[in-house]
């Protein structure tokens, strides 16, 4: 047990020990960061005032995704239900070790506790998540595309592919699931077979809980408006680099470079890459790694060092530091003194909340 507490937090804090001393090293040879600091000190407040709109605006549209998708199962909640739970589980997903799977139970329970299934929240989590990485892939092929970059062109593909068909098949499923019960009734007794198992061990619970899907109804309308407030989570969020490179820079990102400057498909290129070293997340919001990669593709798309510095700590600033402390004031008002933790055991039967 003492074991298993010890681990996640080495895994925590060890890269962050590496950091500091590489920083402590090489302090006297990147004297650009404290001129890339002391960029914050002199940034255009427009900027700073858009940044922080539209990061914001960026936990809302994922916000109101939870919505459109909760409400296809029958249950009704407000948006700012969701997006109370947006902001308390991006907290717990960022700063946190093991924080993404406790996000993904805190999100669970809450909306167990609103009257949705079982089936409900795991098809949301399904058709939720392929949606977004399907935008993520799309964000970054385009930049690859128009400014050819040198990357691997096969595995975004293959990606794109992939989670389109996920969303494609997670569509279909809601509104076939009759199709589902005739092959869970053909497959079940054979894997029971393989596992030598009674033929019909666990059949009933399988097609109970795939008749759930009776409950959803997904129509077209409400499918492309899921995949609309999914893109615009996307666009929202790389338009707060937008912002931040006008507020350290003084000048938007635009569709021809000027000198020490980037573009708006430079800017689009610099986010997939910042979401893509984030997704390991090998330290608490990807400390770090995330930063090391903003940096690297803002120099690569045009800005000086001293400028994508301060462009990265912006940006950071916002989108990790200020969420995050946003999302836990959050969490400890609106869940914790309620006594819903993400730690507890997982309900099988009852709603976790009262509302």
């Amino acid at each position: 047990m003492k074991r298993a507490l010890i681990n996640p937090w080495t895994r925590w804090l060890a890269p962050l020990a590496v950091l500091a001393a590489l920083g402590m090293f090489f302090r006297d040879e990147l004297p650009f960061l404290g001129e890339g600091i002391g960029r914050l000190s002199d940034m255009h407040l427009p900027g700073v005032a858009l940044a922080v709109a539209t990061a914001s605006a960026s936990l809302l549209a994922m916000a109101e995704v939870m919505r459109l998708l909760i409400r296809a199962g029958g249950t009704s909640v407000a948006l700012t239900e969701t997006t109370a739970i947006t902001l308390a589980s991006n907290s717990w997903s960022t700063t946190l070790p093991g924080g993404p799977a406790f996000s993904a139970i805190l999100t669970y329970r809450v909306q167990r506790g609103w009257g949705a299934s079982a089936i409900l929240c795991g098809w949301f989590f399904v058709l939720s998540s392929a949606l977004s990485t399907m935008w993520l892939v799309l964000i970054g092929a385009s930049a690859v595309f128009f400014l050819g970059a040198q990357v691997s062109v096969s595995s975004l593909l293959v990606t794109l592919v992939a989670t389109v068909l996920l969303s494609w098949a997670v569509y279909w499923a809601t509104n076939n699931p009759r199709w589902i019960e005739r092959w869970a009734r053909a497959l079940v007794p054979k894997f029971n077979r393989i596992l030598r198992r009674r033929r019909e061990a666990g059949l009933e619970t399988v097609i109970g809980q795939i008749r759930q899907l009776n409950s959803v109804k997904m129509s077209p309308q409400r499918f492309f408006a899921s995949a609309g407030w999914s893109l615009a989570n996307r666009l929202l969020d790389a338009l707060t680099i937008w912002a931040s490179i006008w507020a350290v820079t003084g000048e938007l990102p635009w569709l021809e470079a000027s000198p020490e400057h980037t573009t708006i498909m430079g800017v689009l290129l610099v986010y997939a890459s910042a979401k893509i070293a984030g997704s390991a997340q090998i330290t608490p919001g990807g400390l770090g790694t995330v930063d090391a990669a903003i940096f690297t593709a803002l120099v690569a798309s045009g800005l000086t060092a001293v400028n994508a510095t301060g462009v990265a700590l912006l940006y950071r600033l916002i989108s990790f530091v200020l969420a995050a402390t946003v999302g836990w004031v959050v969490y400890f008002l609106y869940y914790a003194r309620r006594g819903l933790k993400a730690r507890d055991p997982l309900p099988d039967e009852q709603p976790v909340a009262d509302r």
